[in-house]
Protein backbone atom coordinates (compact mmCIF):
# COMPACT_ATOMS: atom_id res chain seq x y z
CA UNK A 1 0.00 0.00 0.00
CA UNK A 2 1.02 3.58 -0.55
CA UNK A 3 1.14 6.00 2.37
CA UNK A 4 -0.74 8.54 0.29
CA UNK A 5 -3.83 6.33 0.48
CA UNK A 6 -4.03 6.98 4.23
CA UNK A 7 -4.38 10.71 3.74
CA UNK A 8 -8.11 11.51 3.62
CA UNK A 9 -9.51 12.90 0.43
CA UNK A 10 -10.37 16.58 0.48
CA UNK A 11 -13.44 17.12 2.64
CA UNK A 12 -13.79 13.44 3.60
CA UNK A 13 -14.38 12.68 7.25
CA UNK A 14 -14.98 9.11 8.27
CA UNK A 15 -18.53 8.71 9.52
CA UNK A 16 -20.27 5.91 11.42
CA UNK A 17 -21.90 4.71 8.19
CA UNK A 18 -20.49 2.07 5.87
CA UNK A 19 -19.32 3.57 2.57
CA UNK A 20 -20.98 0.69 0.70
CA UNK A 21 -24.21 -0.38 2.40
CA UNK A 22 -24.70 2.80 4.52
CA UNK A 23 -25.43 0.76 7.64
CA UNK A 24 -24.02 1.69 11.05
CA UNK A 25 -20.47 0.64 11.91
CA UNK A 26 -19.24 -0.73 15.25
CA UNK A 27 -15.96 0.16 16.93
CA UNK A 28 -13.60 -2.81 17.10
CA UNK A 29 -9.96 -3.30 18.08
CA UNK A 30 -8.13 -5.18 15.36
CA UNK A 31 -4.56 -6.25 14.65
CA UNK A 32 -3.30 -4.20 11.70
CA UNK A 33 -0.46 -5.42 9.45
CA UNK A 34 0.42 -3.77 6.14
CA UNK A 35 3.56 -3.03 4.12
CA UNK A 36 3.22 0.70 3.48
CA UNK A 37 5.62 2.51 1.12
CA UNK A 38 8.76 0.71 2.29
CA UNK A 39 7.76 0.17 5.92
CA UNK A 40 6.31 -3.00 7.43
CA UNK A 41 3.81 -1.72 10.03
CA UNK A 42 2.17 -3.90 12.68
CA UNK A 43 -0.23 -2.42 15.23
CA UNK A 44 -1.90 -4.69 17.75
CA UNK A 45 -5.34 -3.49 18.94
CA UNK A 46 -5.83 -0.66 16.44
CA UNK A 47 -9.31 0.94 16.70
CA UNK A 48 -11.30 0.21 13.54
CA UNK A 49 -14.88 0.70 12.41
CA UNK A 50 -16.42 -2.58 11.31
CA UNK A 51 -19.44 -3.21 9.09
CA UNK A 52 -21.11 -6.47 10.12
CA UNK A 53 -23.07 -6.50 6.85
CA UNK A 54 -20.21 -6.05 4.39
CA UNK A 55 -17.60 -7.47 6.81
CA UNK A 56 -15.31 -4.56 5.95
CA UNK A 57 -13.20 -2.35 8.20
CA UNK A 58 -12.75 1.40 7.98
CA UNK A 59 -10.20 3.56 9.74
CA UNK A 60 -11.33 6.21 12.22
CA UNK A 61 -9.52 9.47 11.53
CA UNK A 62 -7.30 9.17 14.62
CA UNK A 63 -6.25 5.63 13.65
CA UNK A 64 -5.44 6.87 10.15
CA UNK A 65 -3.30 9.67 11.56
CA UNK A 66 -1.55 7.20 13.91
CA UNK A 67 -0.47 5.07 10.92
CA UNK A 68 0.78 8.15 9.08
CA UNK A 69 2.72 9.25 12.19
CA UNK A 70 4.33 5.81 12.68
CA UNK A 71 5.35 5.70 9.02
CA UNK A 72 6.95 9.13 9.33
CA UNK A 73 8.84 8.12 12.48
CA UNK A 74 10.14 4.96 10.79
CA UNK A 75 11.53 6.94 7.84
CA UNK A 76 13.14 9.48 10.15
CA UNK A 77 14.90 6.59 11.96
CA UNK A 78 15.79 4.86 8.66
CA UNK A 79 13.79 1.83 9.79
CA UNK A 80 11.77 -0.43 7.52
CA UNK A 81 9.74 -2.07 10.30
CA UNK A 82 7.42 -0.86 13.07
CA UNK A 83 5.66 -3.09 15.62
CA UNK A 84 3.42 -1.44 18.20
CA UNK A 85 0.97 -2.73 20.80
CA UNK A 86 -1.59 -0.04 21.38
CA UNK A 87 -2.65 0.62 24.96
CA UNK A 88 -6.23 1.64 25.65
CA UNK A 89 -6.67 5.25 26.77
CA UNK A 90 -8.67 4.47 29.95
CA UNK A 91 -9.26 8.17 30.49
CA UNK A 92 -11.58 9.27 33.29
CA UNK A 93 -13.63 12.36 32.45
CA UNK A 94 -14.70 15.04 34.88
CA UNK A 95 -18.34 13.97 35.08
CA UNK A 96 -20.47 12.17 37.68
CA UNK A 97 -19.95 11.63 41.38
CA UNK A 98 -20.29 7.88 40.80
CA UNK A 99 -17.50 5.94 39.01
CA UNK A 100 -19.35 4.60 35.97
CA UNK A 101 -17.96 1.92 33.70
CA UNK A 102 -17.26 3.32 30.24
CA UNK A 103 -14.57 3.21 27.58
CA UNK A 104 -12.91 6.49 26.69
CA UNK A 105 -11.88 4.93 23.36
CA UNK A 106 -15.56 5.10 22.35
CA UNK A 107 -15.48 8.86 22.80
CA UNK A 108 -12.17 9.24 20.98
CA UNK A 109 -12.76 6.91 18.03
CA UNK A 110 -16.51 6.77 17.35
CA UNK A 111 -17.15 9.52 14.79
CA UNK A 112 -19.06 12.59 15.91
CA UNK A 113 -18.55 12.33 19.67
CA UNK A 114 -15.37 14.35 20.27
CA UNK A 115 -15.74 18.09 20.67
CA UNK A 116 -13.45 20.85 21.91
CA UNK A 117 -15.72 21.82 24.83
CA UNK A 118 -17.11 19.63 27.61
CA UNK A 119 -14.46 17.00 26.92
CA UNK A 120 -16.00 13.57 27.47
CA UNK A 121 -19.64 14.72 27.66
CA UNK A 122 -20.68 12.47 24.77
CA UNK A 123 -18.98 9.37 26.13
CA UNK A 124 -21.52 6.53 25.73
CA UNK A 125 -22.38 4.64 28.92
CA UNK A 126 -24.06 1.25 28.55
CA UNK A 127 -26.70 -0.40 30.72
CA UNK A 128 -28.79 -3.53 30.94
CA UNK A 129 -32.19 -2.81 29.43
CA UNK A 130 -33.81 -3.48 32.83
CA UNK A 131 -32.54 -0.06 33.89
CA UNK A 132 -35.58 1.49 32.20
CA UNK A 133 -38.16 -0.54 34.10
CA UNK A 134 -37.52 1.37 37.33
CA UNK A 135 -38.25 4.68 35.63
CA UNK A 136 -41.36 3.25 34.05
CA UNK A 137 -42.65 2.34 37.52
CA UNK A 138 -41.44 5.51 39.26
CA UNK A 139 -43.99 8.14 40.40
CA UNK A 140 -41.37 10.85 39.83
CA UNK A 141 -39.97 9.90 36.43
CA UNK A 142 -41.60 8.50 33.30
CA UNK A 143 -40.47 7.24 29.90
CA UNK A 144 -41.32 8.89 26.60
CA UNK A 145 -40.52 7.16 23.30
CA UNK A 146 -39.89 8.79 19.91
CA UNK A 147 -39.59 5.25 18.53
CA UNK A 148 -39.10 1.78 19.97
CA UNK A 149 -35.32 2.37 20.25
CA UNK A 150 -35.06 6.11 21.01
CA UNK A 151 -36.61 7.80 24.00
CA UNK A 152 -36.09 9.96 27.03
CA UNK A 153 -36.44 9.76 30.78
CA UNK A 154 -38.57 12.69 31.93
CA UNK A 155 -39.30 14.36 35.24
CA UNK A 156 -42.14 16.84 34.92
CA UNK A 157 -41.33 19.75 32.63
CA UNK A 158 -37.93 20.51 34.15
CA UNK A 159 -35.81 17.53 33.16
CA UNK A 160 -35.39 15.04 30.33
CA UNK A 161 -32.52 12.74 29.47
CA UNK A 162 -32.27 10.96 26.10
CA UNK A 163 -31.38 7.31 25.76
CA UNK A 164 -31.07 4.79 22.98
CA UNK A 165 -31.28 1.04 22.57
CA UNK A 166 -28.59 -0.46 20.35
CA UNK A 167 -28.85 -3.50 18.10
CA UNK A 168 -27.69 -5.74 20.98
CA UNK A 169 -30.53 -4.59 23.23
CA UNK A 170 -28.27 -2.47 25.47
CA UNK A 171 -29.41 0.93 26.74
CA UNK A 172 -27.04 3.81 25.94
CA UNK A 173 -26.85 7.24 27.60
CA UNK A 174 -24.36 10.12 27.47
CA UNK A 175 -22.00 10.51 30.43
CA UNK A 176 -22.60 14.27 30.54
CA UNK A 177 -26.36 13.79 30.73
CA UNK A 178 -26.03 11.31 33.58
CA UNK A 179 -24.00 13.93 35.47
CA UNK A 180 -27.17 16.05 35.66
CA UNK A 181 -28.94 13.43 37.77
CA UNK A 182 -28.97 13.46 41.59
CA UNK A 183 -26.34 11.23 43.18
CA UNK A 184 -29.03 8.77 44.32
CA UNK A 185 -30.14 8.25 40.72
CA UNK A 186 -26.54 7.87 39.58
CA UNK A 187 -26.03 5.10 42.10
CA UNK A 188 -29.14 3.34 40.79
CA UNK A 189 -27.88 3.60 37.20
CA UNK A 190 -24.49 2.30 38.28
CA UNK A 191 -26.17 -0.89 39.53
CA UNK A 192 -27.23 -1.68 35.95
CA UNK A 193 -24.07 -0.28 34.30
CA UNK A 194 -22.17 -2.74 32.05
CA UNK A 195 -18.98 -2.60 29.95
CA UNK A 196 -19.24 -1.03 26.51
CA UNK A 197 -19.98 -3.25 23.54
CA UNK A 198 -18.79 -0.38 21.28
CA UNK A 199 -22.03 -0.46 19.25
CA UNK A 200 -23.80 2.88 19.24
CA UNK A 201 -25.31 3.04 15.75
CA UNK A 202 -29.05 3.57 16.27
CA UNK A 203 -31.90 6.04 15.89
CA UNK A 204 -30.52 7.57 19.09
CA UNK A 205 -27.14 8.24 17.45
CA UNK A 206 -28.73 9.41 14.21
CA UNK A 207 -30.93 11.92 15.99
CA UNK A 208 -28.48 13.09 18.65
CA UNK A 209 -25.28 13.30 16.60
CA UNK A 210 -26.14 13.33 12.91
CA UNK A 211 -29.47 15.21 13.24
CA UNK A 212 -31.02 12.59 10.98
CA UNK A 213 -34.74 12.10 11.52
CA UNK A 214 -36.09 9.65 8.98
CA UNK A 215 -39.74 8.76 8.57
CA UNK A 216 -40.75 6.32 11.27
CA UNK A 217 -41.91 2.84 10.36
CA UNK A 218 -45.59 2.27 11.05
CA UNK A 219 -44.61 0.14 14.06
CA UNK A 220 -42.41 2.90 15.48
CA UNK A 221 -45.04 5.55 14.76
CA UNK A 222 -47.67 3.50 16.61
CA UNK A 223 -45.38 2.94 19.60
CA UNK A 224 -44.52 6.65 19.68
CA UNK A 225 -48.19 7.67 19.69
CA UNK A 226 -48.90 5.12 22.42
CA UNK A 227 -46.15 6.80 24.43
CA UNK A 228 -47.62 10.26 23.81
CA UNK A 229 -51.07 9.05 24.90
CA UNK A 230 -49.68 7.55 28.11
CA UNK A 231 -47.87 10.81 28.83
CA UNK A 232 -51.10 12.80 28.32
CA UNK A 233 -52.90 10.45 30.73
CA UNK A 234 -50.18 10.92 33.33
CA UNK A 235 -50.26 14.71 32.94
CA UNK A 236 -54.06 14.82 33.21
CA UNK A 237 -54.73 12.21 35.92
CA UNK A 238 -51.40 11.99 37.75
CA UNK A 239 -51.46 8.19 37.37
CA UNK A 240 -49.51 5.88 35.04
CA UNK A 241 -52.14 3.80 33.27
CA UNK A 242 -49.75 1.34 31.59
CA UNK A 243 -46.42 -0.29 32.31
CA UNK A 244 -43.44 -1.38 30.24
CA UNK A 245 -42.57 -4.76 31.67
CA UNK A 246 -39.71 -6.86 30.37
CA UNK A 247 -41.80 -8.86 27.91
CA UNK A 248 -43.53 -5.81 26.44
CA UNK A 249 -40.14 -4.15 26.06
CA UNK A 250 -38.77 -7.14 24.13
CA UNK A 251 -41.82 -7.43 21.90
CA UNK A 252 -42.00 -3.73 21.04
CA UNK A 253 -38.38 -3.69 19.84
CA UNK A 254 -38.69 -6.90 17.79
CA UNK A 255 -42.08 -6.32 16.14
CA UNK A 256 -41.96 -6.04 12.35
CA UNK A 257 -44.51 -6.28 9.58
CA UNK A 258 -45.34 -9.91 8.73
CA UNK A 259 -43.76 -11.26 5.55
CA UNK A 260 -45.72 -14.52 5.24
CA UNK A 261 -49.34 -15.42 5.92
CA UNK A 262 -49.22 -18.60 7.99
CA UNK A 263 -51.16 -19.70 11.05
CA UNK A 264 -48.00 -19.41 13.15
CA UNK A 265 -47.37 -15.84 11.96
CA UNK A 266 -51.01 -14.90 12.54
CA UNK A 267 -50.86 -16.08 16.12
CA UNK A 268 -47.53 -14.33 16.71
CA UNK A 269 -48.66 -10.99 15.24
CA UNK A 270 -52.01 -10.92 17.04
CA UNK A 271 -50.51 -12.03 20.35
CA UNK A 272 -47.65 -9.53 20.13
CA UNK A 273 -49.89 -6.56 19.30
CA UNK A 274 -52.28 -7.62 22.06
CA UNK A 275 -49.53 -7.76 24.70
CA UNK A 276 -48.06 -4.39 23.73
CA UNK A 277 -51.24 -2.41 23.18
CA UNK A 278 -53.82 -4.10 25.41
CA UNK A 279 -52.27 -6.22 28.16
CA UNK A 280 -49.76 -3.50 29.06
CA UNK A 281 -52.57 -1.33 30.42
CA UNK A 282 -52.64 -1.44 34.21
CA UNK A 283 -56.13 -2.51 35.37
CA UNK A 284 -55.68 -1.17 38.88
CA UNK A 285 -54.36 2.17 37.64
CA UNK A 286 -57.26 2.53 35.21
CA UNK A 287 -59.63 1.68 38.07
CA UNK A 288 -58.03 4.38 40.22
CA UNK A 289 -58.55 6.93 37.44
CA UNK A 290 -62.19 5.91 37.05
CA UNK A 291 -62.73 6.27 40.80
CA UNK A 292 -61.01 9.66 40.70
CA UNK A 293 -63.44 10.72 37.96
CA UNK A 294 -66.43 9.58 39.98
CA UNK A 295 -67.12 6.31 38.14
CA UNK A 296 -67.28 2.64 39.08
CA UNK A 297 -64.76 0.17 37.62
CA UNK A 298 -66.15 -2.94 39.28
CA UNK A 299 -66.39 -5.92 36.92
CA UNK A 300 -64.70 -4.15 33.99
CA UNK A 301 -61.72 -5.55 32.07
CA UNK A 302 -58.86 -3.39 30.83
CA UNK A 303 -60.42 -2.33 27.50
CA UNK A 304 -63.73 -1.50 29.18
CA UNK A 305 -61.87 0.44 31.86
CA UNK A 306 -59.96 2.42 29.24
CA UNK A 307 -63.25 3.14 27.50
CA UNK A 308 -64.79 4.26 30.79
CA UNK A 309 -61.89 6.66 31.40
CA UNK A 310 -62.48 8.26 27.98
CA UNK A 311 -66.24 8.46 28.51
CA UNK A 312 -65.84 10.18 31.89
CA UNK A 313 -63.10 12.60 30.86
CA UNK A 314 -64.06 13.42 27.25
CA UNK A 315 -67.80 14.04 27.15
CA UNK A 316 -68.11 14.84 23.43
CA UNK A 317 -65.86 12.04 22.12
CA UNK A 318 -67.08 9.35 19.74
CA UNK A 319 -65.93 6.68 22.15
CA UNK A 320 -67.31 3.78 20.13
CA UNK A 321 -65.23 4.68 17.08
CA UNK A 322 -62.11 5.46 19.12
CA UNK A 323 -62.23 2.16 21.00
CA UNK A 324 -63.15 -0.02 18.02
CA UNK A 325 -59.51 -0.91 17.04
CA UNK A 326 -58.81 -2.10 20.59
CA UNK A 327 -61.80 -4.46 20.57
CA UNK A 328 -60.93 -5.64 17.06
CA UNK A 329 -57.38 -6.44 18.16
CA UNK A 330 -58.67 -8.42 21.13
CA UNK A 331 -61.06 -10.36 18.91
CA UNK A 332 -58.31 -11.00 16.36
CA UNK A 333 -56.06 -12.57 18.99
CA UNK A 334 -58.86 -14.89 20.11
CA UNK A 335 -59.68 -15.83 16.51
CA UNK A 336 -56.07 -16.45 15.43
CA UNK A 337 -55.55 -18.63 18.49
CA UNK A 338 -58.26 -20.99 17.19
CA UNK A 339 -58.42 -20.33 13.43
CA UNK A 340 -59.23 -23.46 11.49
CA UNK A 341 -61.00 -25.14 14.40
CA UNK A 342 -64.57 -24.18 13.45
CA UNK A 343 -66.76 -22.41 10.94
CA UNK A 344 -67.77 -19.87 13.61
CA UNK A 345 -64.18 -18.65 13.94
CA UNK A 346 -64.15 -17.77 10.24
CA UNK A 347 -67.39 -15.86 10.73
CA UNK A 348 -65.78 -13.91 13.55
CA UNK A 349 -62.79 -13.17 11.32
CA UNK A 350 -65.14 -11.90 8.62
CA UNK A 351 -66.66 -9.57 11.23
CA UNK A 352 -63.18 -8.29 12.16
CA UNK A 353 -62.46 -7.59 8.50
CA UNK A 354 -65.79 -5.79 8.15
CA UNK A 355 -65.10 -3.54 11.14
CA UNK A 356 -61.64 -2.72 9.76
CA UNK A 357 -63.28 -1.60 6.52
CA UNK A 358 -61.07 -3.70 4.25
CA UNK A 359 -62.09 -6.02 1.41
CA UNK A 360 -63.64 -9.41 2.05
CA UNK A 361 -61.29 -12.36 2.53
CA UNK A 362 -58.36 -10.08 3.31
CA UNK A 363 -55.28 -11.91 4.56
CA UNK A 364 -52.84 -11.20 7.37
CA UNK A 365 -50.92 -8.48 5.51
CA UNK A 366 -54.01 -6.36 4.88
CA UNK A 367 -55.41 -6.97 8.36
CA UNK A 368 -52.09 -6.09 10.02
CA UNK A 369 -51.65 -2.86 8.04
CA UNK A 370 -55.20 -1.76 8.77
CA UNK A 371 -55.24 -2.52 12.48
CA UNK A 372 -51.86 -0.84 13.08
CA UNK A 373 -53.07 2.28 11.26
CA UNK A 374 -56.37 2.37 13.13
CA UNK A 375 -54.69 1.88 16.51
CA UNK A 376 -52.30 4.68 15.59
CA UNK A 377 -55.19 6.97 14.61
CA UNK A 378 -57.02 6.21 17.86
CA UNK A 379 -53.98 6.95 20.03
CA UNK A 380 -53.47 10.26 18.21
CA UNK A 381 -57.11 11.29 18.63
CA UNK A 382 -57.18 10.19 22.26
CA UNK A 383 -54.08 12.30 22.95
CA UNK A 384 -55.75 15.34 21.39
CA UNK A 385 -58.85 14.83 23.55
CA UNK A 386 -56.72 14.74 26.70
CA UNK A 387 -54.95 18.02 25.96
Amino acid sequence: MEIISFFPEDGHIQSLFCDKCKKHLDLTFTDFHEFITGVDIKIYGLPMLHCSICTQNFLPDDSRFAIIHLHKQALEKSSNKVTVTRNKTNQVYNFCAVPFIYDSDDYKYIPGLKRPWDDGFLTPVFFNREVLLKYDASPTYHLSFASTTYGQICRGDDFSMPFGINKNGKVVMWLGDIDRLPDTEQYYLRSENIPSDHSIGSEFYDGQIECIFTDLSKENALFKNRSIFLEKCFNKFGIKVAHLDDEVFDLSVSLNSPVVDTEKERRYVADTLNKIYLESFDNKALGDVITKLGGDAKGLGSIKRLQKVIELSCKDADVTALMCPFYVLYDLRVIYSHLGSSESEQEKLDFVIKRLGIVENSGLMEIYTSIVKQLDDSFQQLSELLQ
